[in-house]
């Protein structure tokens, strides 16, 4: 294995045979085993080989992935359903075969893949808590020691010594999460597991994943929660149809994951509004305070560009620094390259540890734009009171269009990340407005 790298994957490729017809299944290994007594590139073996192959065709789930991990590494993957995560997890883990490629592990695997995976339901939950320690490895002194430890994580009580059979999901992802947290793993795998249980138990995984990577280990992380990924990983993959289709920072590849998520189909017609034309002193103005330079990524095809954006205060001057409470505006130009029926464009705030504190636009507040047709422009304002605790922000912004399928992303055009940092600080004498992350609506009654 290269250098201090704990996990090499090499030229990966997992595929799976599809067959034509049930007999297919029986008569094409037959025919591949009768090709196999003629030696090679003889007539024979090929007119044989090419009658068992019109028998199925591969499906590839996985094609030529490699990467390799370093001591101590976080790693989130990212992608569509269907885009090889729970295959590349699995042949990490080694629970599936390769079809090539290789993989090589240095270290104790701990992996989280499918739920209950590795629990007998006919045993107890104690039981199954013995029997995974020893497919970890363990003794069953070793056991012993954690088991308290285990028990206290799981907090199922007098479940354990019940047959796991009788475990809701979120019993199950307890138990197995308690298992693989406490077997001082150097390489930690986990899968989607981690939503199906409350939100109280989510937090008390996340916090001891910390620990665990605190510690050195080492993480493979698998979600379609965004924000947890950028928050726990210092890396991403995303895949794509089963190829690796980025490899680098966390959000980059969010990024890319939304500019991959453009369905053609799902559009409404709108018929086209009419908007004021965009004044050429508004315009250079803008674009002479524009902030987009700056930014950390961008992706997509900017059928719907943002041209320029600037960050403003309430006197309409440019501004990175504000006070707690205060409204930034952030003001946007938009170029339509394409005919857009339905635009919709956004913004993000994310915090130091890249949690996303809120996110926005005008789908979200019903705020209906007009269609837009190519070349024309629109510049729009949105004024957000600064309602968060003092720290460091960045900014994102979007531009798409609104999709009946997925209203809540719509068809991403124009995503740009990383704006900043916007610094929220409090000077104002006397306690604080509020404490937390930010502030939300509130009101209260006396009786």
């Amino acid at each position: 294995m290269p250098g201090d790298a704990i996990i090499t994957v090499e030229n990966l490729t997992k595929a799976y045979r599809i067959w034509e017809r049930p007999s297919a299944r029986l008569k094409s290994p037959l025919l591949e085993a009768a090709a196999r007594i003629f030696p090679p590139n003889t007539p024979p073996r090929r007119a044989l080989a090419a009658r068992a192959a019109r028998g199925y065709r591969d499906f590839y789930a996985l094609r030529e992935v490699s990467f390799s991990m370093r001591r101590g590494e976080s790693i989130g993957i990212i992608g569509r359903n269907g885009s090889g995560k729970s295959t590349l997890l699995q042949l990490i883990a080694g629970t599936l075969t390769p079809t090539g490629g290789r993989v090589a592990i240095s270290g104790r695997v701990s992996a989280l893949l499918e739920l209950g995976s590795g629990f007998n339901p006919d045993f107890t939950g104690r039981e199954n808590v013995y029997l995974n320690g020893s497919i970890f490895g363990l003794g069953r002194r070793e056991i012993d020691a954690r088991f308290p430890a285990i028990a206290a994580f799981a907090e199922i009580d007098e479940f354990l010594d019940q047959p796991v059979k009788t475990y809701s999901s979120g019993m199950m992802m307890r138990l197995a999460f308690a298992v693989a947290v406490n077997v001082d793993p150097d390489i930690l795998i986990v899968d989607e597991a981690l939503s199906v249980g409350d939100v109280f138990f989510t937090q008390k995984c996340f916090t001891r994943i910390r620990e665990i990577l605190a510690r050195g280990a080492t993480l493979i992380f698998v979600s379609h929660d965004m924000a947890a990924v950028q928050n726990l990983c210092d890396r991403a993959l995303l895949l794509h149809q089963g190829h690796l289709a980025f490899d680098g920072r966390p959000e980059e590849c969010v990024a890319r994951y939304f500019s991959l998520h453009q369905p053609g189909t799902g559009r409404t017609h709108v018929v086209p509004g009419t908007h004021p034309a965009v004044s050429s002193a508004t315009r250079q103005a803008l674009i002479a305070r524009d902030v987009l330079p700056r930014a950390r990524s961008r992706h997509g095809d900017r059928r719907l560009e943002i041209v320029a954006a600037a960050v403003l205060d309430h006197s309409g001057e440019p501004a990175t620094d504000f006070e707690m409470m205060q409204k930034a505006c952030v003001r946007m130009l938009l170029h339509a390259h394409g005919d857009i029926h339905r635009p919709s464009v956004g913004i993000q705030l994310f915090d130091r540890m890249a949690n996303l504190v809120f996110a926005a636009g005008t789908t979200q507040l019903r705020f209906t734009l007009p269609a837009l047709k190519p070349g024309e422009e629109i510049i729009l304002d949105f004024k957000v009171t600064l309602s968060v605790y003092p720290g460091e922000y960045t900014l994102g912004l979007d531009a798409a269009e609104y999709n009946a399928e997925n209203p809540n992303l719509g068809d991403f055009f124009d995503r740009v990340s990383g704006l900043g940092p916007i610094t929220v600080s409090h000077h104002q004498p006397g306690s604080f407005p509020f404490y937390g992350i930010a502030q939300l609506p509130m009101e209260i009654a006396y009786s």
